[in-house]
Formats: structure tokens, sequence, C-alpha cells
């Protein structure tokens, strides 16, 4: 698997839709069934369908409300936050530690899952026991929001908000796959906002808020297809970690990628994505951490940044 850690290539491979997040198996019960019924494995209708959900159930949180919860809250977790905002029971660190065991087995082959199927059937029945899409989209909204918004707030306490979503991203990197060969290109003439938003040909357009300041300019193909952008040696920025199968770009800077390959796509610059599948909880994600962020500072007013 190669590694794409260009903010260019990043946003060609975000915004193409010849890449799909790698399918998972369709499944009835447990973490595989969370997996199978969640916006963030899905493509298609159910995609569509699934994101509706979890962007209707998020449009009932006010992000100045959450921001103001965590300053006035900070010993709480994001998750236990947005629990408390969504109407779910939140008082008990039993439900964080339930949480914490299902996002460690969120993506496939990277935790205890006969665990993580126990932590599922709990969150089921916190959110009301029908193991339906809508619950699968609440239990989803926590998962992602767990491990994610917890690094965000403490990296942000070193480094401060702006540069902990500019340098380190609380979510490194996503996987997609292509579903028919791919060229990625480099070095076109018009901009594309890393936020995720196309400029029209020849224009540049605005940052709205800190996660999309202070980021390198990105290049798109005429008709609005981001391409690749150079990096500082010349050559288009792929990076290939140990073990992984290094590109070939040909003189004129294109790459080929083949259909079903899996790719890794950096996130660092773009750290709530991009594209159709650009991350639905940004708002609220940035509230809780300048609400957090806010405590800190009120507790130690004299230190930090």
């Amino acid at each position: 698997m190669q590694t794409i850690d260009d903010p260019g290539a990043a946003l060609a491979v975000l915004h193409d839709p010849a890449f799909v997040v790698p399918p998972v198996p369709a499944a009835t019960h447990g973490i595989a069934w969370l997996r199978s019924a969640v916006g963030r494995f899905s493509d298609g209708d159910a995609y569509t369908r699934r994101r509706a959900l979890s962007e209707s159930l998020l449009s009932t949180v006010d992000p100045a409300a959450l921001r103001d919860a965590a300053a006035s809250s900070p010993h709480l977790h994001p998750v236990q936050l947005l629990c408390t905002a969504l109407g779910l029971p939140s008082s008990s660190r039993t439900t964080l530690a339930t949480v914490r065991v299902v996002a460690a087995a969120y993506h496939p082959d990277t935790g205890d899952e006969p665990a993580a199927d126990e932590a599922v059937r709990a969150l089921v029945d916190l959110c009301g026991g029908t193991p339906d899409e809508t619950t699968a989209a609440r239990i989803g909204l926590l998962v992602q929001a767990c491990d994610a918004t917890a690094a965000l707030i403490a990296r942000a306490r070193a480094t401060g908000l702006e540069a902990a979503l500019r340098d380190t991203p609380p979510v490194p990197a996503t996987k997609r796959m292509a579903t028919r060969p791919v060229t990625l290109t480099a070095g076109h003439p018009d901009l594309v906002d890393p936020s995720g938003t196309h400029a029209e040909p020849g224009n540049r357009t605005a940052a709205a808020d800190p996660a999309d300041r202070d980021r390198p300019e990105v290049r798109v193909e005429p008709g609005g297809r981001p391409g690749v952008r150079v990096g500082p040696d010349g050559r288009p920025g792929v990076h290939v970690e140990p073990g992984e199968r290094s590109g070939t770009w040909d003189e004129a800077g294109r790459i080929r990628v083949e259909a079903g390959e899996v790719v890794r796509v950096s996130l660092q610059g773009i750290p709530f994505g991009a594209g159709p599948r650009r991350c639905p909880g940004r708002a609220h994600a940035i509230a809780i951490a300048e609400g957090a962020l806010s405590a800190s500072a009120s507790e130690n007013p004299g230190g930090g940044r």
C-alpha cells in the first residue's frame, strides 16, 4: 500500500469519485454490524442515506452549546459531552469505557473484536435497543469523536488549535480504493480551497475557519478536478513507508493507481477530509476543543498558548 502525503495528491483522491472507501462485509451483530451500518464504511446510496442520518443528529446539537459545556465541565470527555447533547445517558464513565472499546476496533483488524462485539451490544441498548441505521449513526458519532477529539484537545493545549489542526491532525490518514485505473497528475494552474470547496478556474477561495487557514496552495486540473502538488524537491508528494510499494512517477509528474488498489491518504493539512465525505462533525469537534482550551486558559492564565 502506498501512502499519499502531499495535500494536493490527497485532495485529488478525496474528491475523485473513482476512489471509494474499502468495502466491509454485511453483518448482523457486533462490531461487524456497526461497520456495515454506518456511513463511514459505505458508498453510493447507502452512504448518502446514512450520512444524512448523521447530519440530522448533529443538526440537533448547537456547537456553541457544546463549546460552553466543554468550558464549564473541562473534566468531561468529548464522548460524555456529546452523549448529553444527543440526549443519551452520560453520567457514568462506563459509557466512555464502552465507546473506547468500540473505537479501538472500529476499523477492520485493529482491535479486540469479541470485546467490541459486547460493547456494541451495550451501546445499542444505550441508544434504545433497536439495531438499525439510526442507532448505528448515533454510535458512529460517539466512536468517531472519541479518540480523535480528545487527541485534538491534547495537542492543541501544547501547540494551539490552528497548529494542531494543520500539523498533527487527530485522524492522521484515511484509506481509499480505486474502482478503475486512475492517473494522478501534477502541476495544474487553478486552485482549490483545501477545506474541500472547489474554486472557479483561476480564483482562490477564502478560508472559513482555523481548519482552513495557512494551508499550502493546491493545484487542480482545468474543469475543477484536483491534481497533485509537487513537493520541494520537484517530485509529486507520495511518501512510501517501509514495506510499502513505491509509486512510479513519470517525467511529467503522473502516477497510475490500478483498479482495486488501496491507498493510504494523509490528512495532514486537511484534518477533516475533503470532498463529499468531509467530516460532518467538524464544527462540533472544533467547538469542544475551543471550550476545553478556554477552560485551560482560565485555570492557567499566565502559561501556555
